[in-house]
């Protein structure tokens, strides 16, 4: 009986380190994401050319296209 406690302990354990993991790289993630963005938008109000803010926000094209047409729209209101 103790083997299958420890074994369940482990098993546990190991659960709980692979989801902290996981949680942990999506949030990097999350954050890394944001930043990106918020360059985007700096390099957008400094009127950089697009290719470039592609390049160095590592942003797809669509969505550099994206926030420089939600940031035209918010302007204009």
């Amino acid at each position: 009986m103790t083997d299958y406690i420890n074994v369940c302990r482990a098993a546990v354990a190991e659960s709980y380190d692979d989801g902290f993991e996981k949680g942990e790289a999506k949030g990097i993630e999350k954050g890394s994401d944001k930043r990106n963005v918020e360059m985007a938008l700096d390099m957008l109000a400094d009127n950089k050319p697009i290719e470039e803010i592609v390049k160095y926000s590592h942003l797809s094209m669509e969505k550099v296209l994206e926030l420089r047409d939600s940031q035209a729209n918010y302007t204009s209101k």
